[in-house]
């Protein structure tokens, strides 16, 4: 009840729709109920994000579902994926602190993500 942005992967969304009773693992139908959910701040909507690896990111706010295609990384190129999600939130709070539009915001996020599974552990590349 006291969360104004949530963020989870797949996995994670489709559980807490089983253990809350939502009956269905549709992810933007997932993130419609939760973001309709009882919540203590009524004066901003709820913001829910669902990541999913290579998959498009599952955005619900103000009443509509969205998706944010991922930009492909070569296999070769993935060295470690623990991290990303963190990475990701990151990114994105990181642009919506700033005020940015929602898609900068994700597109951040993703930016972020991409960055930290080329990279061994949760380190980051050095930087020009």
């Amino acid at each position: 009840p006291y969360c104004d942005i949530v963020f989870s992967n797949e996995d994670e969304a489709r559980a807490f729709s089983r253990d809350f009773g939502f009956n269905t693992t549709d992810l933007g139908q997932i993130a419609q109920k939760l973001a309709a959910m009882p919540k203590k701040n009524d004066k901003r909507s709820r913001l829910v994000i669902f990541t999913q690896g290579s998959g498009p990111a599952i955005v619900f706010h103000e009443g509509k579902v969205q998706e944010y295609p991922v930009a492909p990384v070569a296999p070769e190129n993935i060295v470690d994926t623990n991290g990303a999600g963190d990475a990701f939130a990151g990114g994105f709070l990181s642009a919506y602190c700033k005020g940015r539009e929602l898609s900068e915001c994700v597109g951040k996020g993703m930016e972020a993500a991409c960055m930290m599974i080329q990279v061994s552990g949760c380190t980051l590349p050095d930087r020009e």
